[in-house]
């Protein structure tokens, strides 16, 4: 029997026919007939109906039409219109944005960067429901007779056989206009490695019943503002923010929205974790449906790279001579321009990004940008002031949506963020600004701003503090283990993110304090719990990691420094005197200020925060927290009272 690498189709209304072809297919004898049904998992490609390969007559992309003759309204060489007008995107521009993206994905794979490598893929359309003389009896012109003679019919299907000679005469009949090499008309290529790059257990993500309604919850909430922008038409828009305000949620729904539409969609932020997390949310909340785009999600660097950059950092100043060098080339002649660019973290990006993405952007692009003031943490050194010149420019001239209601923390955690922010380090100012909230009556012109009654959970944003060195690393598995109780009891979701300051081996100047972190310890205490509770742990603090896509639901450790942008059900802060004195040492780039760190830090938790502190009396953030925190609870107790 054939091979067969992923789930068949079910038989659901609509995709008939996709069954039928899956339940065909198995049962042929070929065990070197291979099959990959609804390759719809991974990241940064189009939905693909089957990929085929066989030993014999090698490895082909197949676009499954399931529908009758008399279905078809207009077929040319341009336009397909079935039934009662319904334009469909034609299978041929399907077939070519498939194979780009596919090739774009397979590149990625060291041993397939290489030309020889990759094996060829050749493009097909399959008309499951009719039949080679049907077609040549409903369509006279001869454009289309001989667009048959590079498809695959009904009738193909009969039998094992039958479907070889089939394929073996589209080596001369090429769809995409590339006839099929001699050498790729068999077994070619890296195919241990292809396998590899298209496994659905590297890519599927299994979600829980709790995780998938935290997930959803605050798309919902930002469909308010996504609805305003008419699909397919060009955009200036900016989403402005506090943390937790939900500027990265409403870009992605602007991005969902434009993908069931069929464009072209990039989202890029500065942040590698965030960028690995938003491709895992988009394959969890994209629909699937016959007229689908594609999305590209990308760090900075990661975009660079894909754009023919390679000299990362150091050769920054030529990122947008190079990306232009390379547009130019062969490979990126068939780069497929952008129709939707969504920007994230815009507040840390340079000139030089954004004049690269005006390359890859389509003329009448729609332009999304996210920017939250007071959350810049990257160039410092070598940038004057933040926002960049070219954003600023963006933001002025931009229709702008300025948010103010917490989409994502709990009313305790987002005002106590806020009240830092705004405050730190006067306590008694910080007391006003939070009383002066607490006190504020609900009024059509700040409705938005906060919703009072949101937290459920009386402990949603804790302090806790950590004992010395023999007992800290119970402490710490206590801590973990409690979040992780917590978070079964609630129903909110059962990810736990968990931040410690980045490690390094630089020795404090004279002068200094010197600066350790809790990675190690923590990250112990981390594998434990994972090992004992069978829970997967995503250790991201290494650079190497820091482009892993997490598994939904999981643990993730990572850097107070690279926190931003990321959310989580559930929350534990490490190190923050130690950041108090990463922030003040000198040296290297300019630091962010610490007020920026902590702001960020503080506001990541879509249930429950807990912030693990020292009690040293060098830091001036943990007793200021401590303060708030309790004004913060007793003003929650004395408006319970009214």
């Amino acid at each position: 029997m054939a091979t067969i690498h992923t789930e068949l189709p079910e038989d659901r209304q609509g995709h008939h026919g996709e069954y039928v072809v899956g339940q065909t297919l198995k049962t042929f004898s070929n065990p070197g007939l291979e099959l990959w049904f609804d390759i719809n998992y991974i990241a940064g490609i189009t939905d693909l109906d089957l990929i085929l390969h066989d030993n014999q007559v090698g490895l082909y992309l197949i676009e499954i039409k399931s529908m009758t003759i008399d279905s078809i309204e207009t077929f040319t060489m341009t336009d397909f219109v079935i039934k009662e007008g319904q334009k469909r995107q034609h299978p041929k521009s399907q077939l070519l944005t498939g194979s780009l993206k596919l090739r774009d994905h397979l590149r990625r794979f060291p041993k397939l960067k290489d030309k020889k490598k990759m094996p060829f893929l050749q493009s097909t359309v399959l008309w499951s429901e009719i039949t080679r003389s049907d077609w040549k009896q409903g369509f006279t012109d001869p454009s289309i007779v001989a667009f048959e003679e590079m498809c695959i019919f009904k009738d193909d299907l009969s039998s094992y056989n039958k479907l070889i000679g089939a394929l073996q005469r589209l080596w001369d009949r090429p769809l995409l206009g590339t006839a099929t090499p001699l050498l790729a008309r068999s077994e070619h290529g890296e195919m241990d490695e292809f396998r590899k790059a298209i496994a659905p257990a590297k890519h599927k993500i299994e979600i829980t019943k709790s995780m998938s309604s935290e997930l959803s919850r605050p798309v919902k909430d930002s469909q308010r503002i996504a609805d305003k922008y008419e699909l397919g038409k060009p955009h200036k828009a900016s989403i402005q923010g506090p943390p937790g305000t939900g500027k990265t949620t409403i870009l992605r729904e602007i991005g969902l929205r434009n993908l069931a539409a069929g464009a072209r969609v990039l989202h890029v932020c500065f942040n590698k974790v965030l960028a690995a997390d938003q491709k895992r949310e988009y394959q969890i909340l994209r629909k699937s449906i016959e007229e689908y785009g594609f999305i590209d999600v990308f760090d900075i660097w990661e975009l660079y790279k894909e754009l023919g950059h390679s000299t990362g950092i150091n050769g920054e100043e030529q990122v947008v001579e190079n990306v232009r060098a390379f547009l130019e080339s062969e490979d990126g002649k068939s780069f497929l321009k952008y129709d939707v660019i969504l920007i994230d973290e815009s507040q840390d990006l340079r000139d030089g990004f954004f004049q690269v993405v005006e390359q890859i952007a389509r003329s009448n692009a729609a332009w999304f940008i996210a920017y939250g003031k007071g959350q810049e943490t990257n160039n410092f050194f070598k940038d004057e002031s933040h926002p960049s010149p070219w954003l600023n420019e963006f933001l002025a001239t931009s229709d702008p949506n300025y948010l103010k209601r917490s989409f994502r923390n709990s009313t305790k955690a987002f005002l106590l963020a806020q009240s830092f922010w705004e405050k730190f380090p006067n306590l008694e100012e910080a007391k006003e600004w939070l009383k002066g909230k607490f006190s504020q009556q609900p009024a059509s012109d700040n409705q938005f701003e906060l919703d009072l009654e949101i937290p459920q959970s009386k402990n949603d944003f804790k302090v806790e503090l950590l004992p010395s060195e023999r007992k800290r690393k119970s402490a710490i598995k206590n801590l973990v283990l409690s979040a992780i109780e917590d978070s079964r009891r609630a129903n909110r979701g059962e990810d736990l993110l968990v931040a410690v300051l980045a490690p390094s081996t630089k020795k404090a100047d004279e002068g200094e304090a010197q600066v350790s972190s809790g990675y190690e310890l923590v990250r112990e205490v981390l594998e434990e719990v994972a090992q004992e509770f069978s829970l997967d742990f995503h250790d991201l603090v290494p650079k190497e990691n820091r482009r892993d896509v997490p598994k939904i639901g999981a643990i993730r450790l990572v850097t107070l420094q690279g926190i931003r942008g990321l959310s989580a059900s559930h929350v534990i802060i490490f190190d923050l005197l130690q950041l108090e004195k990463w922030a003040k040492r000198t040296g290297g780039s300019i630091k962010p200020p610490i007020v920026n760190l902590t702001y960020i830090a503080l506001s990541r938790s879509k249930a429950s925060t807990i912030v693990a502190i020292d009690d040293s009396e060098e830091s001036e953030i943990e007793p200021f927290l401590m303060d708030m925190l309790g004004y913060a609870t007793e003003l929650a107790i004395k408006q319970g009272d009214k």
